[in-house]
């Protein structure tokens, strides 16, 4: 539960990969985020979400990633270790910010 859910609201976290500190230290960080599709899982009965979100290392078997995560009553980015075979790649289209291209 966050600091910030004073009223006891249940904040479920998604299943996590059991990263030991020996993959951490593995792992290769990117230069810069990739953006990516993640497929979060829960034991708690609830469907699988696909959340955009932004890979951030990744070793042989897992990978960081970060997403917008839903608290209380705010989203706050949160990061995760996630088995490699729920993460694909997104593409992200350039914004030319209300101009003509």
């Amino acid at each position: 539960m966050s600091e910030l859910n004073k009223i006891g609201e249940p904040e479920p976290d998604p299943v996590v990969a059991p990263v030991g500190e020996a993959c951490r230290q593995r792992a290769v960080r990117a230069h810069r985020p990739l953006p990516v599709w993640v497929r979060l899982t829960f034991d708690d009965g609830r469907p699988a979400l696909t959340e955009k979100g932004f890979a951030l290392g990744w070793n042989g078997e897992h990978v960081l990633v970060q997403v917008l995560w839903g608290m209380s009553y705010y989203r706050g980015a949160r990061e995760f270790w996630v088995g490699s075979d729920q993460v694909r790649r997104r593409h992200l289209e350039p914004q030319w910010l209300g101009r003509s291209a």
